[in-house]
């Protein structure tokens, strides 16, 4: 009965694991230029566009690949320097409807820097055959954490109402922090810490488009969170999480939901091997 016992177990867990997988499709990155993948979102008005970046001391450049992981293009932010992008993040502004990237230079990982900063600019409409585009004009959103410096690396937007959202990444439950909407460019604006969740090393976040749904992601895992109608985010970030399929990647750090916010995709920085895989779960 003992023997029969553990082989029940190790049938159950690869059932477990071949179920979660079952859904799971993989593209090598076709290029390059992203060796360090730090941050992931999907295009508002691309379609079947992602973006992604690369990590500390990398180019002062966003990379537009496809869902089969091909560059498509590549956008410069001309003047900006990559001090330590660690997230990307797109919205819609909530009043104009106007389609944004933000770029979060927000790692920090020896809590040093008194503040951080997010540059936001319109996404750009990718014309078929152009593959450079360079960003002159773009909103520098400066960010003070009210209780002292924090390493980050996760942020997202809230659809409904424009608010920025910040989780750390080191503390043994990390804060979640909320700069409202209107994030001002010409004052700092303060980090306000409305939470914490019971999550450590967390290293990427995205809310779905109709907002009712967030991911977040460290190296081990990735949870999904929903959201209530009548619910904070802060609330919702505190439940019990629905534990959602990952394949360990060599240092997963990107995230982000498909589309339709149904599916989702992970990228990580390259292996051993020099491959890079864009994963998606459907």
């Amino acid at each position: 009965m003992r023997k029969l016992g553990i082989v029940t177990i190790l049938i159950m867990i690869a059932l477990v694991v071949a179920l979660s997988a079952k859904g799971v499709h993989e593209h090598v990155l076709k290029t390059a230029q992203i060796d360090e993948a730090s941050g992931l979102a999907r295009s508002l008005i691309n379609p079947e566009i992602l973006y992604t970046h690369n990590d500390s001391g990398g180019e002062n450049a966003i990379y537009a690949i496809d869902t089969k992981g091909q560059l498509r293009a590549k956008i410069v932010i001309e003047g900006v320097q990559n001090r330590d992008w660690e997230e990307i993040a797109t919205a819609r502004d909530p009043i104009s409807g106007k389609a944004h990237i933000y770029i979060g230079e927000i790692g920090d990982n020896a809590a040093r820097y008194s503040s951080v900063s997010v540059y936001r600019f319109p996404e750009p409409s990718l014309v078929s055959g152009d593959s450079l585009y360079t960003i002159k004009t773009y909103d520098t959103i400066t960010i003070q954490y009210e209780d002292g410096p924090r390493d980050a690396e996760a942020m997202f937007i809230q659809p409904q109402t424009g608010d920025l959202y910040i989780i750390s990444k080191r503390e043994e439950k990390v804060g979640i922090y909320r700069i409202p909407y209107p994030q001002q460019t010409l004052k700092i604006n303060t980090a306000i810490k409305v939470g914490t969740m019971n999550m450590q090393w967390v290293t990427a976040a995205d809310i779905s488009p109709n907002g009712r749904s967030i991911l977040v992601k460290n190296y081990a895992s990735v949870k999904r969170f929903k959201v209530g109608r009548k619910q904070s985010i802060a609330e919702a970030l505190a439940r019990r999480p629905k534990n959602m399929p990952y394949k360990i990647e060599p240092q997963g750090e990107a995230i982000c939901f498909d589309h339709k916010g149904k599916g989702y995709y992970t990228l990580s920085e390259a292996g051993e091997d020099g491959i890079q895989i864009l994963y998606y779960y459907k």
